[in-house]
């Protein structure tokens, strides 16, 4: 939980930031609506990943017995790990809006540069 709020934080703040450089002359109102966004939808999600962990849909607890004699596998025989369906989501969200803002943050230099 902790870790989403702050990931949460950084994109907020980068949006505000995108926002900005884009918009110079933009009010603080715009910046307030911006971070209650945010905020709205950080606190959505989160609601939706409690709920999901109260129905049961989490994982089953790990088998621990014996962990003392635990190995790591070489590197080479590891599978890569299963993304789920909201962190997949979540990734393509953000790559997203990367890809959306940097485009836009070109496009506004790339008009400084030819207006003069």
């Amino acid at each position: 939980m902790f870790t989403s709020v702050v990931v949460d934080v950084l994109v907020t703040l980068s949006i505000v930031l995108t926002v900005a450089v884009l918009y110079p002359g933009g009010a603080a109102g715009q910046i307030v609506r911006i971070v209650a966004a945010c905020a709205g939808a950080g606190v959505a999600a989160g609601g939706y990943a409690l709920r999901g962990r109260r129905s049961g849909t989490a994982a089953a607890p790990v088998d621990r017995t014996g962990r003392e004699d635990w190995l790591m596998p070489p590197l080479t025989e590891l599978t890569r790990p299963a993304m789920a369906t909201g962190g997949k989501i979540g990734m393509g969200a953000l790559r997203t809006y990367l890809a959306v803002a940097m485009v836009l943050v070109i496009v506004k230099i790339m008009k400084a540069v030819l207006a003069g």
